[in-house]
């Protein structure tokens, strides 16, 4: 929306750009497929914005070898690590980044709650040659993070867990629970002190 204000705001502001007459480029009538001079100024305009919109921690250098749903995919996983989830904000984007269709790139669709598929969910998905995100490094990556999480699942799973029983110990004689004296034991001089059960491991699995 600001590169369209921006490029509107020259367009309105200059009578000569690039030696081109501004109210004859202006007045001149659109032929379908052609691209005009204006044309390319608000593209320019909308490239330029598109420059200002890398998330924090990626190069600029990297940026500009992304496509389109892969710029799209990091910037609206920017925006939902800062609270941002409004349905307006993945379709301005996504037009902004020229992504042809957004919806398979996202988990959930709701007006005010929308948000991105994780590595897990989008499991074999978008992986032809019909997908935006084919080929590309982002994809890789996600499906890479989609195998680990399956080989850590699959671990875990095979992992038991342990007996819940309370095991019970008995104290020999001369053990007193009730208080810190130590009492001797009767074959050797060495004070006994009675040893508490060791905690059982406990496993967490998600």
């Amino acid at each position: 929306m600001a590169s369209y204000a921006a490029a509107l705001r020259v367009l309105t502001r200059y009578s000569v750009i690039d030696g081109r007459d501004m109210t004859a480029e202006a007045s001149r009538p659109r032929v379908k497929g052609e691209t005009t001079f204006v044309d390319g100024l608000i593209a320019f305009a909308v490239n330029t914005a598109n420059q200002c919109l890398v998330p924090e921690g990626i190069s600029k250098g990297h940026w500009d070898k992304l496509g389109g749903a892969e710029r799209f995919y990091l910037k609206m996983l920017d925006l939902e690590a800062r609270g941002t989830k409004t349905l307006d904000n993945y379709q301005n984007f996504a037009k902004a980044f020229e992504v042809r269709d957004f919806k398979p790139l996202l988990a959930s669709q709701k007006a005010n709650d929308a948000r991105l598929k994780s590595a897990v969910e989008f499991g074999r998905g978008e992986m032809s040659e019909g997908s935006e995100l084919y080929q590309s490094v982002l994809r890789a990556v996600l499906y890479a993070m989609m195998e680990l999480v399956a080989i850590w699942m699959a671990t875990m799973s095979a992992h038991t867990l342990p007996s819940t029983s309370q095991t019970t110990t008995r104290a020999k004689p001369n053990a007193d629970w009730s208080s810190n004296s130590q009492t001797t034991s009767p074959r050797n001089s060495k004070p006994f002190v009675p040893t508490k059960p060791a905690p059982r491991e406990c496993y967490v699995s998600w």
